[in-house]
């Protein structure tokens, strides 16, 4: 069981030195294990991948194997000692911060008996997470989702501009074209959908912007938004931290022409695995719908 589990996590971790923490004594360590493994099943697990070890496919499909059969014992002996299950949510940060978090009540008080773990993970690593079963759900956009992965749809993402009405005083809503073109805005950097779609956008209606400061996230351009010197676009999920009573809401229709759908992911597999998780679907879906 020892080796077994270190197998899952060079396969979480995506080689023996990233596993290790880059400690020598723990690499040696790891590498004699795995080559125990080796030897009792009689198949060839790792492979010399520059200077250090990464597992071969069969490595791999005996790490999902070994990751069911771990998840099946630990979720026995903690039904058996009446203590709760522990089950993973992947999400992107702007989800986790907008959309999980602020429904925590909802879920803790149908899920009582149950552990959730939040990870902050990209798309692809959602993906590949629940394909390898190391994540139970995930949140993802629908038309990133692949096979032979499960989905339940819980809404549309939609952007608004949002400004401080300190820096736009009065009573008449502000018209969003001149907001966007007098105002410092906060917006992503880097070249992600949403920020494609806000350069096309701004070129065919051509909005000349001025972008002052580059965030990584939505969270991070949000926290510029309340320090009352920016303008920023957010999903409109982001509401629930904005208060009517200091912040403009301006729509943008022609930026929501095609909302991004987003829904629950999970594997098949976990559900027929791990029967509580079935449970834990249905709330996650009832909770999370918006």
């Amino acid at each position: 069981m020892d080796r077994l589990r270190v197998l899952c996590e060079v396969a979480e971790a995506g080689g023996i030195a990233k596993a290790a923490g880059r400690d020598p004594v723990r690499q040696s360590q790891f590498s004699r294990q795995l080559k125990e493994l080796e030897d009792f099943f009689e198949v060839e697990l790792t492979r010399r991948q520059g200077k250090g070890l990464a597992l071969t496919d069969a490595g791999k499909e005996l790490a999902i194997i070994a990751r069911e059969s771990i998840g099946r014992i630990q979720d026995f002996q903690l039904e058996w000692i009446n203590r709760p299950l522990s089950f993973s949510i992947g999400a992107g940060e702007s989800l986790v911060q907008w959309l999980v978090l602020p429904r925590l009540a909802a879920l803790q008080k149908n899920l009582p008996d149950a552990n959730l773990r939040l990870q902050n993970l990209r798309t692809a690593e959602i993906n590949g997470c629940l394909q390898d079963l190391s994540l139970d759900f995930g949140l993802v956009r629908r038309e990133a989702v692949s096979e032979p992965l499960a989905v339940f749809p819980l809404g549309k993402i939609e952007y608004a501009l949002y400004c401080p009405r300190r820096l736009v005083p009065g009573r008449e809503t502000p018209d969003a074209r001149r907001v966007l073109q007098t105002l410092p805005l906060a917006m992503q950097s880097g070249d992600g959908v949403f920020m494609r779609q806000f350069r096309d956008w701004a070129k065919a209606s051509r909005a000349k912007v001025s972008i002052k400061l580059e965030c990584d996230s939505f969270p991070q351009a949000c926290r510029a938004l309340c320090s009352g010197q920016f303008a920023t676009i957010l999903p409109t999920i982001a509401r629930c931290d904005l208060p009517d009573e200091d912040f403009w809401q301006l729509d943008l229709p022609s930026l929501n022409k095609k909302p991004r759908a987003v829904c629950l992911a999970w594997n098949p597999r976990t559900l027929r695995l791990r029967s509580a998780a079935v449970e834990v679907a249905n709330c996650l879906k009832a909770a999370l719908k918006f």
